[in-house]
């Protein structure tokens, strides 16, 4: 029932139109590759000739887009791609909050209320975008024009539901159990048969009997951008080596088999995705009418690979390699089913990622902090907090690479002055060789520039949820890690420069240096077909 007072909500206050542009589009396809550096395509673009002619070089090209918020994580900026706003005004923060009323952490899109359907039986969490207050691009489109369809689809659950929306016909996400797409009652139409027939096992079981193979197109020689194949700080569902292969798994997330973890952790999931966003297509005859319909699609393996392997890694050249594939087959799909002149096509990204510290070619200044060490590090600093206010009991009740949450009962119990205590911990968390900043609400709730990326905090800021303390670390670390694999998550500019082109034929191609921000993303798309929603979000239309 809430779900409908929120839809009638915002239905109620509708959405003002723009003039006109040339033609509207039948379809608008938005595709984010998870972790998709803004300098990848430039960096492989040997390896990814169709991208690099066609969408890099052919299409409205905005080479300095960058999120605008500090948590640079999968939820948070597939959410900002989809409706125009930081994650300060659409409330999804992270992918894992602390909330503050429970002092409990829990997933963002968490809804225990829901049911899966699709498999008679799913032990993936039960989540849908209830606790997204902002409208997607689909619902925009949807809201105009209750005719019109709207379909999501990913690996990852949050990437697919926050994209999108509330009122998206329907969204999928990957089951590694059953090895289909699965997806819940939250959204109102019926789930097809078709979906459940539709298997990763078998689409792919010659892949899958093969194992992931390097690519023969890969130049062997020596590159100073790439680590050496088996790399010992590459680790995590294979062996940190070529053929990557069913028997080569090391270890298997509770409710997967090895063919499902196979297709997280191969550039085949994100192949499987694609097909699957053609089906829905077909089946649903999307963009076959003067009814704009939208269809967000987010490849999801990328992300699993480079936290694995880095991005300087050879297997995510090899990712890339295959990804220019996959995208000259699904574009030219496009071309064939829905016409080159009826559909606009966005390739974007939800973040970066950093390199890894031991990479031969950073500097010195590029740590790794394992999670042990940081521990160590609190607890001293907690021992030494202690002593200062003549306390037997931790001053700390969370605390993590993001930062701490203080035990303010406790401080309050013993008569001590939060600010006081606050001052300390924070000089203390900077004396670290790793952190840079130690920051409260109050240090950049107010901020009217970005210095010492105080505004990308403060987008980031949800009163009802993370640590009291937040860190900023220090730029090329990684802390509160374990002894390989890599992350994002950060304001610096590996994690939030992200790539943004717009490929249409009634788009002229060029190059725009000029920066521009995620948040401008949703709303440029929605200006193509008529509905300008720049009073509604935090980001502008770049057409206008």
């Amino acid at each position: 029932m809430k779900k409908y007072l929120f839809l009638l909500f915002i239905a109620i206050t509708s959405v003002g139109a723009i003039p006109k542009t040339s033609v509207t589009p039948k379809l608008i396809v938005l595709i984010s590759v998870d972790q998709m550096r803004g300098d990848y395509i430039e960096r492989f673009k040997s390896q990814m000739p169709f991208v690099y002619q066609e969408l890099y070089n052919g299409g409205l090209n905005y080479v300095n887009t960058h999120h605008f918020h500090a948590k640079t994580t999968t939820a948070g900026g597939h959410a900002t791609l989809a409706t125009g706003c930081l994650p300060s005004t659409h409330g999804i923060v992270d992918n894992n909050v602390y909330v503050r009323a429970t002092r409990k952490t829990e997933y963002s899109i968490l809804d225990t209320s829901i049911s899966f359907l699709g498999v008679d039986r799913c032990s993936l969490q039960k989540v849908s975008a209830a606790k997204l207050q902002k409208s997607s691009i689909g619902d925009y489109i949807k809201m105009k024009d209750p005719l019109s369809k709207s379909y999501s689809v990913a690996l990852k659950d949050r990437s697919s539901i926050l994209m999108g929306g509330h009122l998206a016909n329907r969204a999928y996400w990957f089951d590694g159990q059953s090895t289909q797409m699965v997806s819940t009652n939250y959204y109102a139409e019926p789930f097809p048969e078709w979906v459940t027939a539709f298997r990763a096992d078998q689409l792919y079981a010659s892949e899958i009997e093969t194992g992931w193979l390097l690519n023969s197109s890969i130049p062997t020689v020596h590159n100073p951008l790439l680590d050496h194949d088996s790399a010992t700080y590459e680790c995590g569902t294979f062996q940190p080596w070529f053929p990557h292969t069913l028997k080569s798994i090391e270890s298997v997330k509770e409710g997967e088999n090895k063919i499902g973890t196979f297709m997280w952790n191969t550039p085949y999931g994100d192949e499987f995705v694609l097909k699957f966003a053609e089906q829905l297509i077909i089946k649903n005859q999307l963009g076959s009418d003067e009814h704009t319909d939208v269809l967000t699609i987010s490849l999801s393996a990328a992300d699993v690979i480079g936290h694995q392997f880095g991005p300087n890694s050879v297997e995510i050249v090899d990712y890339y390699t295959r990804l220019d594939h996959y995208l000259k087959v699904f574009i030219t799909m496009l071309n064939q089913k829905i016409g080159k002149d009826n559909y606009v096509l966005a390739l974007t990204a939800d973040h970066g990622v950093v390199p890894m510290p031991e990479f031969s070619s950073l500097t010195d200044k590029a740590v790794r902090v394992e999670s042990e060490q940081f521990d160590n590090d609190m607890l001293g600093i907690d021992q030494s907090l202690k002593q200062l206010f003549n306390l037997t009991e931790s001053t700390f009740l969370e605390k993590s690479y993001e930062g701490v949450e203080p035990n303010f009962e406790l401080l309050t119990a013993h008569h001590i002055d939060s600010f006081i205590y606050l001052d300390a911990l924070k000089e203390r968390l900077k004396k670290l060789s790793y952190v840079d900043q130690a920051y409260t609400p109050e240090d950049f709730i107010h901020s009217t520039n970005n210095e010492n990326y105080k505004q990308q905090f403060k987008n980031s800021y949800d009163p009802r949820f993370g640590y009291y303390v937040q860190l900023l670390c220090t730029p090329l670390s990684l802390v509160d890690m374990r002894s390989c694999g890599t992350t994002h998550g950060t304001p610096y500019s590996y994690d939030t420069h992200v790539p943004f082109i717009l490929y249409s034929p009634f788009i002229k191609p060029m190059k725009v240096k000029t920066s521009v921000k995620t948040i401008d993303i949703a709303p440029t798309l929605l200006g193509l077909a008529d509905i300008d929603i720049t009073k509604k979000v935090d980001g502008r239309n770049l057409l206008r």
